[in-house]
């Protein structure tokens, strides 16, 4: 399983190379610019999401929420 701190860092990487790669590929024609900007978005909200979902778990983790976590259904990183 891959923790949620590595899952966070993917996504930011992919975030950057999105950002840094996409206006060029606009340029060159080979992507649209309205799906590039639509993808940025995506991935931009992924990455806030994930990193609210682990704030609030290490919230949690202070006040025992681990054993709330479980019984979600989710596992603990």
């Amino acid at each position: 399983m891959i923790n949620l701190g590595e899952q966070i860092a993917e996504a930011q990487r992919d975030l950057g190379l999105w950002k840094k790669c996409y206006p060029q590929w606009v340029k060159s024609g080979k992507l649209d610019a309205g799906d590039a900007k639509y993808q940025i978005l995506v991935q931009e909200e992924i990455v806030r999401t994930l990193m609210r979902f682990d704030a609030e778990q290490r919230q949690l983790s202070l006040f025992g929420g681990r054993e709330y976590i479980r019984s979600v259904g989710l596992r603990w990183s």
